[in-house]
Order: structure tokens, then C-alpha cells, then sequence
């Protein structure tokens, strides 16, 4: 397993991104596999066996024999390995490929403010490719689907946004609830994907709403030309510190949660806590217990803040700046942080749930059998506190 890399360096700090590569190798004499029985690998083993590397020359893939081919040779190498092994009954090719999601999320302000540029090129890292899109006569398209209960608060700001941006775009707003979390859902949304039109690269689906909607639009992305970039806004303080940062899609399906979905982060998460001003205050008290579990499960700090904090945090909804006297700290930004970086310590090693013994998921082991059978009482995380006790 190749080391993981995450650059949290002053993320309270407004548009400081936080970087998030997850290399996924698995490598031995035969690569293991989760397909592979026991009994498979030691066969394997004691097959012939020739190791390939993979380099391209003018456009075309070429295996090398050997483990480590030299990275100056003419042509491209890949990380990529093909495992070959013979024996009386046929050949056996084991393919090793890494797979690698690296993905942003940033803390940022005054978002739909058309001076920042955030949510139309905050995911792009490479600064060459930045430089020639600003550069570029041509306009940006973007096709963006909303909670159509955030759509009735800011869908004029974010129209206002994109117009004064030039941007081509259409805005679908949907009503993304717990009941319409159904792959009818995902397909409405690509089949208007589908008549916009949009390039499978560089035109990102943009997702700006609470979990529900963030999670079916990733689904709906995840199957557009099997993997379309997309990008998250999230409006709730549940979907801040927890949806908008893991890499999980789905819808519901044969009256379970989030039966159907995929594995594939956004490329970008753009965080803005002054969405959270506009949602109710027991919606607040949903994403401050959500940030409790993780503060019980493993920082100390946190929950201290919390617990200090946590009736200053609830009346003010996050918004305030004021900076604690003894500590020079905003509770708000801090704690925000904080819950985000702990999310993502156990989210980013784990990113596919090879391991499901995952601390992220405290409380889960009956809460979302509960909350299907009660969804006029859906409130997400006070219904998972009752499946702590389950747990």
C-alpha cells in the first residue's frame, strides 16, 4: 500500500484547499486480490510466473518484462503490472492497476460573489490548464442541479452568478428528499444531462444542496459515461462536515438506504458556511451531533470545544466570527475544521470500505433500518445516536 498523502496545513484559512490522494496498489509474488481463494494463491505461487511492466511508445501500450523498468527509457511507464503464469492447464494473467482518487475540498466565502471564481475553476489544479481556461474566448458551460428548497433561496444568486461569469448553464432544481432518493431520481437527472450536453472532462455536474442531493448526484454522475467529474456544494451543516467530504454515491432501493451507489469522490468540494444560516435550527443540531460522534470517537479537543461552544454554535448557526478571548479561536471555523479533518483521516485510507470496521460509521448498525421505517421523522443523525446504543 503505497503512503497516503494529505495536505491540511491552515484550512481554516479561507479558499485553502485540502488535497486528498488515495493510491490503491496491491502488490506480492502474485497480487492478492479479493477474488483470489487461499488455496488459488498458493497454486499461483508455485506456477511459472513473469512479471510485465507497461510502457507506451507512439500512442501504443507495450508490455516490458521485469518488475521495475527504468522511468528514463524512451516512452511513458505505467504503474500498472501484468502478472503472467503458466502451468499444464493454460495461462493466467493477474492485472494490478492503481487506482487513484484525488480529490479538493476548500473552505471558502461569499461563494456566489461573481469576483470568485471558486465554483467555476476551484477544482483545477494544474496551474497550466487554469491559466489557458481563463485565457480562453470560450465560454464555460456547466449544468448544476439543486435542492429546490435551496433553489427558492439562492437560485437567483447562483443565476446572477453564472450570467455575470457568461457562463452557458442549465439549473435543475429537484426535490431532493429522503422519499425521492430513488434511481428514477439519478435518471431524470441524466436524462436532462444528457440534452444539455456536457464534455465528459473538463464540464463538471455541480451538485449544491443537502446530503440527499449530493448523493444522488454523484450516483447520476458516477454512471454518465461511466465516471463524470462532479462537484459538491453543500448547504446543510450535516452534508458540510460529513457528505460533501467522503467519496460515497447512492440512492435508495427495495425500501433500503443507499442500497444502489458507487465509490467516486467528487472532484471538488466548496465549502461555504454561510449557506448553513438559511436552514432550520434542528437542522443544526443534526450536523452538531454528527460532529459529537467524531468528537467522542476520537478528539478531545473537539469535544471540549463542543461542549463549551456547542449553545453558541446552535443560536449563531455558525456564523459568527467571534474569536474566544482566552484561546484567540473562532469556535465556528475551528470546530468546522476540526470535524472535516478527522472525517477525512478516517475516510481517505479507507476510501472504498475495504475495512468495515469504520469508525465514521458509529451508530449505523440499525439506525438506517430506522430511518427508511420513519421517514416523516427523518432527521438523519438524532435517529443514528439512537443506533449507537445498537452498536
Amino acid at each position: 500500500m503505497m503512503p497516503l498523502y494529505i495536505d491540511s496545513s491552515n484550512m481554516e484559512t479561507p479558499d485553502e484547499p485540502l488535497t486528498v490522494n488515495t493510491p490503491e496498489i496491491r502488490q506480492s509474488a502474485v497480487p492478492w486480490h479479493p477474488s483470489l481463494e487461499t488455496s488459488t494463491m498458493e497454486n499461483l505461487n508455485k506456477q511459472k510466473e513473469t512479471v510485465f511492466s507497461l510502457v507506451q511508445v507512439k500512442g501504443t501500450w507495450k508490455r516490458k518484462a521485469g518488475q521495475n523498468v527504468k522511468q528514463g527509457m524512451k516512452g511513458r511507464v505505467s504503474a500498472a503490472k501484468i502478472y503472467e503464469s503458466t502451468s499444464s492447464s493454460g495461462t493466467t494473467w493477474t492485472v494490478v492497476t492503481p487506482i487513484t482518487f484525488t480529490y479538493t475540498v476548500i473552505q471558502t466565502k461569499n461563494l456566489l460573489d461573481p469576483s470568485n471564481d471558486t465554483l467555476l475553476l476551484g477544482h483545477i489544479r494544474d496551474t497550466e490548464q487554469l491559466e489557458a481556461v481563463r485565457s480562453s474566448t470560450k465560454p464555460l458551460k456547466r449544468f448544476i442541479v439543486m435542492d429546490e428548497v435551496v433553489y427558492n433561496l439562492y437560485g437567483s444568486q447562483v443565476t446572477d452568478y453564472l450570467k455575470a461569469r457568461h457562463v452557458l448553464y442549465r439549473i435543475l432544481p429537484l426535490p431532493t428528499t429522503e422519499e425521492n432518493k430513488s434511481m428514477e431520481m439519478a435518471l431524470k437527472i441524466l436524462e436532462e444531462v444528457h440534452q444539455f450536453g456536457i464534455d465528459r472532462r473538463t464540464e463538471p455536474i455541480i451538485a449544491i444542496g443537502g446530503g440527499v442531493c449530493l448523493d444522488i448526484v454523484g450516483l447520476a454522475a458516477s454512471l454518465y459515461r461511466r465516471r463524470t467529474p462532479y462537484i459538491r456544494v453543500p448547504t446543510t451543516l450535516l452534508s458540510y462536515i460529513d457528505a460533501s467530504v467522503g467519496a460515497k454515491t447512492g440512492v435508495n432501493f427495495a425500501n433500503c438506504k443507499n442500497k444502489l451507489g458507487t465509490y467516486i469522490a467528487p472532484v471538488a468540494a466548496f465549502l461555504d458556511r454561510s449557506f448553513i444560516q438559511t436552514i432550520p435550527r434542528r437542522h443544526i443540531s443534526n450536523g452538531l451531533a454528527e460532529m459529537l460522534k467524531m468528537a467522542l470517537m476520537k478528539h478531545r479537543g473537539l469535544f471540549e470545544l463542543l461542549e463549551s461552544q456547542g449553545q453558541f454554535l446552535l443560536d449563531s448557526k455558525f456564523q459568527s466570527a467571534q474569536v474566544l478571548e482566552d484561546d484567540c479561536i473562532d469556535p465556528a471555523s475551528v470546530s468546522t475544521r476540526v470535524a472535516i479533518e478527522t472525517m477525512l483521516e478516517e475516510l481517505a485510507p479507507n476510501l472504498w470500505e475495504d475495512d468495515l470496521d469504520r469508525l465514521v460509521d458509529f451508530g449505523h448498525l440499525i439506525s438506517p433500518e430506522l430511518e427508511m421505517v420513519s421517514l416523516l421523522l427523518r432527521q438523519h443523525i438524532l435517529l443514528f445516536s439512537k443506533g449507537w446504543v445498537g452498536s
